[in-house]
């Protein structure tokens, strides 16, 4: 038991004590009261680390008896009333297939009862704090030599990450084979490496603008920004007299929000984008927008209309919004390419790579450009800024799952062997083969081009696994590989390898862990194949808030009934929207005759019965 609770359950004994008068119990409670008003008080931004780790620690232990010394039933909004109350996150609605609700309530309420959760929720209320005081005092500013976030939160941010590699280096993990190798390896060799993080970034976009140019599509460049009332700090310092107070995580759910009417209008005029959208801080913090996106010559004029008009829909009117809300660049092939055009963009929000270092961090506005920070090292204040934050620095549009192209570098290649031209072609194109590099247009084709939405051709096989944790049983989905949606008996599976803590491994463990799909993953991927290959659900309501595709008239089609929109929504008919199927190849094995199915020529059920009685008459 804690020693909060200790304490309390002392006290509440001795004030029942017969012998115990009027003042003695006055004391205790006194005493109880000063200690629940030293963990309730609102947390002080500029406490030391060590000063917050025992603040979680006391709140952790307040939680406790107050659960334990709860009348009524705990349930989720009885647990974020208190949270709310200790400048905590509020805990998110039940979700489905995460375990049933009893499960889930109970992680709730160990979370709540956990030092280690409440330090990161004490850590970021103090720093966000922290912050927006700053940004009120001005301090948050170019003149002050406090670009995106204050010297004091980089500072924080630069000792934990010192401290946690020192910890990382120190952790050794090992596989069912005796491999062992120390977490910062791990780290290191994934995407969490800046390198890694920027050149994935850059092959990608280099690959979404040969597709784009092989199809004809235009770029487009665009820069958006927020109304003035976000901004704490005029362009050449000062006090923005409009400031309303608001912070940079609420900037960012404005600009998200503005984009979501924006993609519903394009979705409704039936204007396909795809590209990136990277999320920049102003110098003092606030974020605004850079886009660059592909559609139709065509379509061009109208979706920088339709864009407009809703980055302008709020404060259109106030003075510069016109001119500086939202600027766009129509790219040209003949000055370079897009990757070339963004690659300072990327990497002065991740590393500083190139001649950014040299050039430095400009904020622009009504072609004026401001320098912010000479030369040096600094997209470290930038990582501060949307770690801190919780903003998102980069996100895809309209583009196949990176997910599945990171698990298609994880399947060997005799995997593949005698697979569908769709897994065989992805798989050749996100591997590097001596002087061939990997390729992210190769890998779109054969996805089946971009805008496709659920319809991608590659699909990642995962399964469900129960673990346990801290909090008790989480399900977490555990790649198993990748599968051709047309075909998805043929799965090409992932070399995975299943690490513990060096020396935890059983030796029982390690001889089922050896025998790759044998055992639980055998029936794990049997059971992952059925559910990947069963029909999409029916959702639990009736209600689809996407924007509905054009009608179709089952009258004008001989069918007697009412107009319905498509299932899918619209699919656009231009050449270049979805990349046609390549055929099938012959089969190099004689098919197993099957029963027709009654339902369809593509039933996806009956071809999971057939392999499941193939591969049961294989086991015999």
């Amino acid at each position: 038991m804690s020693f909060s609770a200790s304490f309390l359950r002392w006290a509440r004994e001795e004030a029942d004590r017969p012998w115990a008068n009027a003042e003695y119990r006055q004391g205790l409670e006194a005493i109880a009261q000063a200690r629940e008003d030293r963990t309730t008080a609102p947390i002080d931004p500029h406490a030391s680390d060590r000063a917050l780790c025992d603040l979680a620690r006391r709140r952790a232990d307040w939680m406790t008896d107050a659960i334990g010394a709860a009348r009524e039933i705990i349930t989720r909004d009885w647990l974020n009333t208190r949270l709310e109350q200790l400048e905590a996150r509020p805990f998110d609605e039940f979700k489905c297939g995460a375990g049933t609700v009893a499960e889930q309530l109970a992680g709730m309420v160990k979370r709540a009862c956990c030092p280690h959760w409440w330090r990161r929720q004490v850590r970021r209320a103090a720093v966000r704090k922290r912050e927006a005081q700053a940004q009120a005092a001005g301090r948050v500013s170019v003149l002050t030599g406090q670009p995106y976030v204050t010297d004091e939160t980089v500072q924080r941010r630069q000792a934990r990450h010192k401290a946690n590699r020192a910890i990382l280096e120190a952790t050794e993990i090992e596989a069912a084979d005796g491999q062992i190798l120390s977490l910062w390896a791990a780290v290191e060799a994934s995407t969490a490496n800046k390198a890694i993080r920027r050149g994935e970034l850059m092959t990608r976009i280099r690959g979404c603008d040969e597709w784009a140019q092989a199809r004809g599509l235009v770029g487009l460049f665009t820069t958006n920004t927020l109304p003035s009332r976000f901004h704490a700090q005029l362009f050449k310092g000062g006090k923005n007299p409009k400031w309303d107070g608001s912070t940079p995580r609420e900037g960012q759910g404005w600009l998200r929000k503005t984009w979501q009417r924006t993609r519903s209008a394009l979705h409704r005029e039936r204007i396909g984008v795809f590209g990136f959208r990277i999320a920049e801080p102003h110098h003092d913090g606030c974020p605004h927008w850079h886009m660059l996106i592909w559609t139709e010559p065509a379509k061009l004029e109208r979706l920088q209309a339709i864009m407009r008009k809703q980055w302008l829909t709020d404060a259109g009117d106030e003075p510069g919004a016109q001119e500086h809300r939202v600027k766009f660049e129509v790219l040209d092939p003949a000055k370079g390419s897009a990757a070339a055009y963004v690659a300072k963009y990327i990497a002065k929000n991740i590393d500083d790579f190139g001649a950014v270092g040299t050039e430095g961090h400009r904020d622009e506005y009504g072609g004026e450009q401001l320098e912010l920070v000479e030369g040096g090292r600094k997209a470290q204040r930038v990582e501060a800024w949307a770690g801190e934050w919780g903003i998102r620095q980069f996100q895809a549009i309209g583009q196949p799952p990176v997910t599945v192209w990171r698990e298609l570098r994880r399947i060997d290649r005799q995997a593949v062997e005698g697979g569908t031209r769709a897994l065989v072609a992805g798989h050749e194109a996100v591997n590097r083969d001596g002087e061939r590099r990997a390729c992210w247009r190769a890998y779109m084709d054969a996805q089946g081009g971009a805008m496709a939405g659920r319809a991608y051709q590659l699909r990642l096989l995962a399964e469900t696994e129960p673990r346990m944790g801290r909090y008790g049983t989480t399900y977490q989905p555990r790649p198993l590989g990748v599968f051709d949606k047309d075909r998805p008996e043929v799965v090409g599976t992932s070399n995975r390898k299943r690490w513990k803590p060096r020396g935890t491994w059983e030796a029982s463990e390690q001889a089922e862990a050896r025998h790759g799909l044998a055992g639980w993953a055998r029936g794990a991927y049997l059971g992952a194949w059925a559910r990947a290959a069963q029909p999409t659900a029916q959702p639990r309501t009736r209600v689809n808030n996407c924007p509905r595709g054009p009608r179709v008239d089952l009258m004008k089609a001989g069918i007697v009934g009412a107009s319905f929109g498509e299932p899918g929504g619209f699919k656009d008919s231009t050449p270049w929207a979805t990349t046609p199927t390549p055929p099938k190849p012959a089969p190099t094995a004689a098919p197993t005759p099957s029963r027709p199915s009654p339902n369809a020529p593509n039933d996806w059920h009956a071809r999971l019965m057939l392999h499941r009685h193939s591969v049961a008459f294989a086991d015999t």
